[in-house]
């Protein structure tokens, strides 16, 4: 079967996505999200050391984690001050592969009684399609609803953890709020604009949350 010029577009698309994943996703995996060195104004009651401000105890990894958010189990590992930023993008682009799956797998689902792909031209394979297509949607809707819950505590500075913290005190703002746009930069690792860097795969450098 000859591939159509949408198909290859379809490709190069699906691969761009996938790359930007996969590099975002395993590097919240592998790299460390931040160990306390012992010094701080708080005190973990669990390793009796000091710590910064934002930092948690993990059960799971045994130590302090700066600026914890929380352990994942998807990834084996807590997001914190280091990997922050690639769980953020990794999130990001799964609802983003997942919502164009939707889209391009449509016209499947629209052929679903024909027995014939649209998009390839394959016959036999629409029971294929319409559970892709099913696949999804249903991821499309939970990361979308991932998204916006982290979003807004991202737009109001503040971790998940933090956020369990201030709802005991309504009306709370965290300290660490520097205005919604800068912590969206801060949150992705954008400085100075360059919001287009994270087309690509891009190495991700935390800002300061205490000094800045």
């Amino acid at each position: 079967a000859v591939v159509s010029t949408q198909s290859t577009g379809n490709i190069l698309i699906a691969h761009w996505i996938l790359v930007n994943t996969l590099y975002n996703y395993i590097l919240s995996i592998i790299i460390h999200p931040g160990k306390s060195k012992g010094a701080g104004p708080s005190k973990c009651r669990t390793c009796r050391t000091n710590r910064p401000e934002r930092s948690h105890h993990c059960r799971q990894c045994g130590f302090c984690v700066l600026m914890m958010d929380h352990h994942c189990m998807w990834i084996n590992n807590c997001i914190g001050y280091y990997n922050y930023g690639y769980f953020m993008r990794a999130c990001a682009y799964v609802l983003i592969g997942a919502m164009y799956g939707t889209l391009a797998l449509w016209p499947e689902l629209l052929a679903y009684t024909d027995g014939e792909s649209v998009m390839f031209n394959i016959p036999d394979i629409p029971n294929i399609c319409f559970g892709a297509w099913c696949l999804s949607f249903a991821t499309s809707v939970g990361f979308a609803i991932l998204n916006l819950w982290y979003l807004s505590l991202v737009t109001s500075g503040m971790t998940s953890i933090e956020y369990k913290q201030l709802r005991a005190w309504k009306g709370a703002v965290s300290p660490y709020n520097r205005g919604w746009k800068a912590n969206l930069a801060y949150a992705y690792g954008v400085k100075g604009g360059r919001w287009k860097r994270l087309l690509w795969p891009c190495y991700y450098i935390p800002y300061n949350y205490w000094t800045e």
